[in-house]
């Protein structure tokens, strides 16, 4: 009987020692899958590297790069597996989900899929998983925060023929590789539930980074020629979130809105 293909998992990863164990865990533990985890850590000042020194199985290096994707893609060099999953350092995988993953990736045609998402707010113990949105071009014009990213495996041939992460985007380096997948193959979604985003105050996608995605959003809808009206909308939204994200900010600080709302994002697919 033949072993179960390789799973390549790339984590990168900057200053969130506070979360990246649990990450660990949750590849080290996965039961029926072989996996290799490969992290690339950007130089972190916390205590990320004492963390990463506790396991010896780990493929990791600590160093300053170009950010998230330049971060991936050195991954993705080191990759071996013929499957890939991205996992963030303060997001963390399901227990035991591999082997419903190499399951889905024995169909030679299937090159990337999607499963399920739950959010995960700091100081608040429920999580609910969400079917995530079927990915396609127009769903992702008319809605680009259907990304989520956490639950998504790939290829390995399928990610190098897309070109992998784009280093230029800080932001949206997952949508931009969306798009880019889905002009090769749209994505088997699969109504699984398989991983954990964690809402945080510190995280990347917090209120101070809202109109820099919205700037990538837009360069990225132009440059697929999506009608201008579309892309005026979303920029709107996003300086929509922006604005409520701010008064909450300020309610917060004067005491009027719990802290434990800090975490909570203004938007969400």
């Amino acid at each position: 009987m033949n072993p179960p293909p390789l799973i390549s998992v790339i984590t990168p990863s900057f200053n969130q020692g506070a979360y990246i164990e649990q990450t660990i865990r949750s590849v080290q533990s996965q039961a029926g899958a072989r996996v290799e985890h490969i992290i690339i850590d950007g130089g972190s000042t916390d205590n990320t590297v004492e963390i990463l020194k506790r396991y010896p199985h780990l493929v990791w290096v600590s160093e300053k790069d170009r950010g998230q994707a330049d971060a991936l893609n050195k991954g993705l060099a080191r990759a071996t597996g013929e499957i890939v999953g991205w996992i963030n350092s303060d997001d963390y995988y399901r227990d035991d989900i591999f082997a419903s993953v190499t399951r889905h990736f024995q169909s030679p045609q299937t090159q990337w899929i999607v499963g399920n998402v739950a959010d995960l707010f700091e100081g608040d113990p429920r999580a609910e998983f969400r079917r995530s949105a079927t990915i396609t071009l127009d769903a992702l014009a008319h809605n680009p925060d259907i990304v989520r990213q956490q639950a998504a495996f790939f290829r390995r041939e399928a990610l190098l023929a897309a070109g992998g992460w784009n280093a230029d985007w800080h932001m949206v380096m997952d949508f931009d590789l969306w798009i880019r997948l889905l002009k090769l193959s749209p994505p088997v979604m699969v109504d699984e539930d398989w991983a954990y985003f964690r809402n945080h105050a510190a995280q990347k996608t917090s209120l101070a980074n809202i109109l820099r995605q919205s700037r990538e959003i837009a360069t990225i809808l132009r440059r697929e020629k999506v009608a201008p009206w579309l892309i005026a909308s979303h920029r709107l939204v996003k300086r929509w979130y922006w604005a409520k994200g701010l008064a909450k900010e300020r309610l917060i600080g004067l005491g009027i809105v719990p802290q434990r709302y800090r975490a909570r994002p203004v938007r969400g697919p």
